[in-house]
Order: C-alpha cells, then sequence, then structure tokens
C-alpha cells in the first residue's frame, strides 16, 4: 500500500506548463534546483517574488505559468502611474458589506460571492512594476504584506482557514492561515529601458526574494533548452497562457501549513542551528572593528563603506564583509531562514536520498536572497570586483560566510545541543564567542 504523497512531494510534481530552464540556480543537498523549482519552493514558503532581468528571457511567461497553476485565479495589475491598486476592490460592494455589518442589515448573495473571491485570490501578479513611480510602487506595500486597506478598514487577502498548530510543550495556537502571496516583473538592464523608474527599498524587502534571471538564462548550461522552447511553440511567439489549468492552490496552501506546523514543532537541533545563522545575518554581520563606531556597521552607516575604505579595515576576504555586506534586517533575516527551510524539504522531496544540512541551505538563500535583499552594497566594489554583478558578489560571499561558519561548526554544534538539551554555556564556549560570533552567547 503506497503512502500519501507530502505537500511538497505533490508541488514537485507540478510540471511548467510552458516554460523551460534547466539552467541550475543552486545545488543543495546534492540536487540542483532549477527556476521552476525555486519559485515553487518559494510559494510554498509564501514568499513574495519579484522576477527581473531584460526583455525577452521569460519572466513573462514564468509569471503566465504560475497563473496556470494556480487556476488562473489571481489579481493582475500592469505596472503604470495611472494604476490605483485599491480600484480593483473599490469596485466591489463593500460599501454595503460594511453597512449591513454596522446595522445587522443583509447583503445579496451576489455582492457577498464576488467579495469573498475577489478576496480570496491567492495570488496577485504586477507586470513591469518598475514603469510606474514609487509613489504607485507604495500602493502595493499592503497587497504584499497580505491585506488591502479601504476607508480605514483592513481586508484580508488570500482564503484562509482557522488551522491548529500544536507548540513544542503541547500548546495549541488557532491561527487563520491566509494564503495571499504578490509577485512582479521588472525590466532591469543599464539604462537600456527607457520609462522605467527605480523601485522603493522598502518594497523590495517586502517582495522577500527578487531574481534577476539573465543569472540563470535558459540554455546557458543546456543548449537544447533552447530547442525545446522553439520546437514547442508552434511557431508563436507570444505569451502562451494555460488553456484549462489545473487549480493547484491547495497544495501550496498544504506546504504552508506544513511549514508552519514544522516552525512551531522543529527538530531540536536543526533549530538550534537556524537560531544561531538568523544572529549572524543579523548581528555577526554587523561587526567591524571600528571602535568609534561601536564595532557596528549600523551605526556607522552614514560614512558606511568609506569609513572603513578609508581605515583599510580587514585583511584577505574580511575586506569584502567589511565593506561590501550590510547586514540583514530582522525581516530579510527571518526571510533567509523561511526560503531555507522550504528549500530542505523540497530537496528532499524531489530526491528521496537528499541530504540537505541547515548550513547549506541557509547560505543557498542568502545567495539569492542578499543581492536585491539589502545585504550586497558598495556598487563601486562590485563593479571593480564583480563586473557590477550583485549575484556574482552574493556568490563569493556566501562562500566565504559559509566557510567562516564551519570553521566555527564544533561550537555551533555545541551550543545547539546545550540550547536543546536546556543546559548553561560552558565557559569554553563562551570564550570563543567573541567578534562577529559574540552574537552567539
Amino acid at each position: 500500500m503506497s503512502k500519501d504523497k507530502s505537500p511538497f512531494e505533490k508541488i514537485v510534481e507540478i510540471p511548467a506548463p510552458t516554460y523551460k530552464n534547466t539552467t541550475p540556480v543552486m545545488n543543495i543537498g546534492g540536487v540542483e534546483l532549477y527556476m521552476w523549482d525555486v519559485v515553487k519552493a518559494s510559494l510554498a514558503a509564501r514568499l513574495n517574488i519579484g522576477l527581473g532581468g531584460g526583455a525577452g528571457g521569460g519572466k513573462s511567461q514564468l509569471f503566465a505559468d504560475v497563473s496556470g497553476v494556480f487556476g488562473n485565479n489571481l489579481t493582475y495589475v500592469l505596472g503604470r502611474n495611472g494604476t490605483d491598486i485599491t480600484s480593483f476592490y473599490k469596485q466591489l460592494n463593500f460599501g454595503k458589506l460594511k453597512n449591513a455589518m454596522d446595522t445587522g442589515g443583509t447583503v445579496a448573495q451576489k455582492d457577498i460571492t464576488e467579495i469573498t473571491d475577489t478576496l480570496s485570490r491567492p495570488i496577485t501578479l504586477v507586470e513591469e512594476i518598475n514603469r510606474a513611480a514609487e509613489i504607485v510602487q507604495n500602493q502595493y506595500f499592503n497587497v504584499f504584506e497580505g491585506f488591502i486597506e479601504l476607508d480605514g478598514v483592513k481586508y484580508p487577502l488570500g482564503g484562509g482557514t482557522l488551522q491548529s498548530f500544536t507548540d513544542l510543550d503541547g500548546t495549541v495556537v488557532t491561527q487563520n492561515t491566509n494564503y495571499s502571496v504578490g509577485m512582479w516583473t521588472a525590466n532591469f538592464g543599464n539604462g537600456q529601458y527607457t520609462g522605467t523608474v527605480t523601485m522603493d527599498k522598502g518594497l523590495k524587502e517586502r517582495s522577500h526574494m527578487i531574481i534577476d534571471v539573465d543569472n540563470f538564462y535558459p540554455g546557458s548550461n543546456n543548449p537544447s533548452d533552447l530547442d525545446s522552447i522553439l520546437h514547442k511553440s508552434g511557431g508563436e511567439i507570444r505569451l502562451k497562457d494555460t488553456i484549462n489549468p489545473e487549480d493547484n492552490t491547495q497544495c501550496f496552501i498544504d506546504a504552508y501549513k506544513h511549514m508552519k506546523q514544522n516552525a512551531y514543532t522543529p527538530h531540536p537541533l536543526e533549530f538550534g542551528q537556524e537560531l544561531l545563522f538568523f544572529r549572524y545575518l543579523v548581528l555577526g554581520l554587523d561587526n567591524i572593528p571600528i571602535g568609534t563606531a561601536k564595532n557596528s556597521k549600523r551605526i556607522m552607516k552614514e560614512v558606511w563603506p568609506s569609513k572603513a575604505e578609508e581605515e583599510n579595515t580587514g585583511s584577505g576576504d574580511e575586506k569584502l564583509l567589511y565593506r561590501m555586506v550590510f547586514p540583514a534586517s530582522v525581516r530579510s533575516g527571518m526571510t533567509t531562514i523561511a526560503l531555507a527551510r522550504s528549500l530542505r524539504e523540497y530537496a528532499k522531496a524531489k530526491d528521496s536520498n537528499a541530504n540537505p544540512t541547515v548550513l547549506d541551505s541557509v547560505v543557498e538563500s542568502f545567495k539569492l536572497v542578499a543581492p536585491y535583499g539589502g545585504m550586497i552594497e558598495n556598487p563601486h566594489l562590485i563593479k571593480e570586483e564583480f563586473v557590477g554583478n550583485n549575484y556574482l558578489a552574493a556568490s563569493r560571499v556566501g562562500d566565504i560566510i559559509k566557510t567562516r561558519l564551519m570553521q566555527k561548526s564544533d561550537l555551533i554544534d555545541a551550543i545547539a545541543r546545550v540550547n536543546a538539551d536546556n543546559k548553561p554555556y560552558t565557559q569554553k564556549m563562551l570564550d570563543e564567542c567573541t567578534g562577529e560570533f559574540a552574537c552567539f552567547r
């Protein structure tokens, strides 16, 4: 008798209706993950996604395929200065609904159904978001946080149900598991695209993960991808929508619930490692040996990284950490950990022999989140050392971080174990928690 498939096993089996790209984005636990894999793993963790790059590389087709996977049940917006995201909702009869709630009146079933169906759409897709001015982009803040605000009232997006999760100590927590995700595309390209504008930093952070798809171009690793794209096009160059798509929304909701339950009842040692890596991203990477700034890049943010360059701070690989890497915000750090968790689950579902480590998953997650997540800074150094490519810079930094953390693997394992057993640190452990690792105390 075969066992039921896990939520992630079901997601792994969902094919891209049209998009074709076997250029590896990462290798985790011995399993190569491609763009379609990473997008699905991100959606399973309910992470917002931004897709940037030059025109014609497949962003819009990837968009269309995601739409098809969700049964074309979404809110689609074209990024233009005249866009008013609230207008998509204001046309609904919220006024009647609110008045009925306030007065105890009734609302037509048609109005209730229309409102419910619209609010419960699991995904909002914004095409060419950087063709809208930043003040228009800011309208998407709330949508990407999972709600819409109308006349001072918050309405949650994404259909959800009350779900109970059990904590490690047996406490039952009941939450509404609304599943709502935002995705956008933008054309990047050295000023080649007129009519585009810069993107608001706050929106970038709320986007969780931004991928410049030009770094993982179709055919780069396997030229036969292009053969398949041309052959299956049927001579049609235009975008291909999915006809009569199967709605797989529930698969992603189930995966998200699975992730939430695991967050409440994690593997003790894995969770102990995650806690330390989270601290390292937010606090350890903040460390810089400049006493007047209290050894903090955040404290010296007005003169960082120029101050580090003027004082020739650090040596070897440290120079990149001190001059090009800004510490993760709490949100970016949480994004990195959440994506890492989903990547581990996805890799194991794709290959039952995979054994991805927490460190590998966090580093690979960092390499994707950091380039546009406010952690890779200093454009001059990136241009000089990494041909202006944030991904090459993040990849190098990720390797440096991995090496430094591996050098502390005994300490990390020891701390994870004493925390799991609720025991105090030994003096030897405390003595090793210095510099960038002081955050482990």
